[in-house]
């Protein structure tokens, strides 16, 4: 059962809250600020809501993980769609894992990960005509991005949502407020956008590995599962799937994102910048540097001494900066910027050889050879702009793309001749 609880949102408090975020110019903007009322959720009734239904069309496009030739795309906040593409030009939605407040997935051997809001919960997929839910970690997770589960006065209830109820325009200094998500004590939240952007604001909602796609708050290294919990890198040991073992947690920015794991290294893409922990004691995450940008979105993928981060503007990045960095990251205690290229407003991206995939948002999929990293610009091979491109996993030559539209798999085997091979289009008619 789902509740609405009103609070009052006081703009006095709100203007004492940032009166600290002033600038010294005189240049004024006017924001759109959205004041929301929480929704809360029985935690019964989340638990009791996971169900194994068949596969059906996606309504909404999530992240993305690969494994054994199935793909694995999340539906945010409803479950998992299971879809069978050991051919990728035919791709079939075989299953559909309901589970009541999903984000994000991990798949290791014949078990699946995921969230379900404030909990962990496994299942077992080696049937996948008969999967099921096998463990359950209540009251695991605190938060969603920056989206605190906060439970009601009854701790039976848990915040699944938020009810926008009040949008007015203010003015404030440029530099004053910034775009995003601002908590204003209490419980109250508000979010700031620019009046003049028009942007909708959204809640901050087999023995071979897996791959993620690079916005994954999940990442995998060997028998551990490490996920971001605001601003908490958690940690389990997974050897046993049935019975994980809570490992040595790190403390990580408040702003972390997405993360990405290679080798003994643990890269986290943060809105402030990108860290890195070094994870050779699997069980104990140490942390090594950072390397800061301007406020940003910001997923990070590695290759060798490289890392690509790819920044992007937005409501809820709390930026203006739209570009791709290439960083140095030879000496993990010092990474340092090499090369930076504009972007419209990237997304994820993804790495092949010296191929690299980025998606530009509404300006669709980019695929460049980086061969030459000082020019990257130079040396674009393919630009699809057909599609709203949100995150991409290349691999074995076939590029697996969701977009704000619809699943789309794409041939890269011949790199002069980049073919469109399937498409899985989101259901809009809910």
């Amino acid at each position: 059962m789902k509740t609405y609880k009103k609070l009052t949102i006081s703009l006095g408090a709100l203007f004492l809250l940032l009166v600290n975020f002033g600038c010294s110019d005189t240049c004024e903007t006017t924001y759109k600020v959205t004041y929301y009322n929480p929704v809360y959720t029985a935690k019964a009734d989340i638990r009791s809501g996971v169900a194994i239904e068949p596969g059906r069309l996606i309504d909404t496009r999530g992240k993305i993980f690969f494994k054994g030739g199935y793909l694995f795309v999340n539906e945010p906040k409803n479950g998992i769609h299971v879809i069978d593409n050991r051919d990728p030009s035919n791709p079939v939605n075989i299953a559909f894992i309901k589970v009541p407040g999903s984000f994000d997935i991990a798949v290791k051997d014949n078990y699946l990960f995921t969230d379900s809001y404030m909990d962990l919960v496994t299942f077992d997929i080696s049937d996948l005509n008969a999967i099921s839910e096998v463990n359950r970690i209540e009251d695991y997770f605190e938060a969603h991005g920056n989206l605190y589960y906060a439970s009601s006065q009854e701790t039976s209830q848990v915040m699944t949502d938020l009810d926008p109820y009040e949008e007015v325009t203010e003015t404030a200094e440029c530099s004053a407020w910034g775009q995003g998500w601002r908590w204003l004590g209490n419980g109250r939240l508000a979010s700031f956008a620019l009046a003049e952007s028009g942007d909708a604001t959204s809640a901050p909602a087999g023995a071979a590995p897996g791959i993620a796609g690079s916005l994954a708050r999940f990442a995998l290294a060997d028998d551990n599962l490490y996920m971001l919990d605001a601003g908490l890198l958690k940690n389990l040991n997974i050897t046993s799937p049935l019975a994980p073992v809570s490992a040595m947690e790190a403390h990580a920015a408040w702003d972390s994102e997405t993360l990405f794991p290679r080798g003994d290294e643990l890269f986290i893409g943060a809105a402030s910048g990108m860290h890195i922990f070094d994870i050779s004691n699997r069980d104990n995450p140490e942390y090594l540097s950072s390397y800061s940008h301007v406020n940003s979105c910001d997923p990070v993928i590695v290759d060798g001494d490289l890392a690509f981060v790819t920044l992007r503007s937005g409501t809820e990045c709390d930026g203006f900066t739209n570009q791709l960095e290439v960083i140095d990251i030879s000496n993990l205690h010092n990474p340092r910027p090499l090369h930076i290229f504009p972007m419209f407003n990237p997304h994820g991206l993804s790495k092949d050889g010296n191929t690299l995939f980025i998606c530009d948002g509404d300006d669709g999929l980019k695929v460049y050879d980086v061969s030459d990293i000082s020019a990257i610009d130079q040396n674009l091979l393919a630009h699809d702009r057909s599609i709203q491109a949100y995150d991409i996993i290349a691999f074995n030559n076939i590029a697996m793309l969701i977009g704000d539209d619809g699943l789309y798999q794409y041939d890269y085997s011949d790199l002069n001749n980049i073919r469109l091979l399937s498409t899985i289009q989101i259901n809009f008619d809910d």
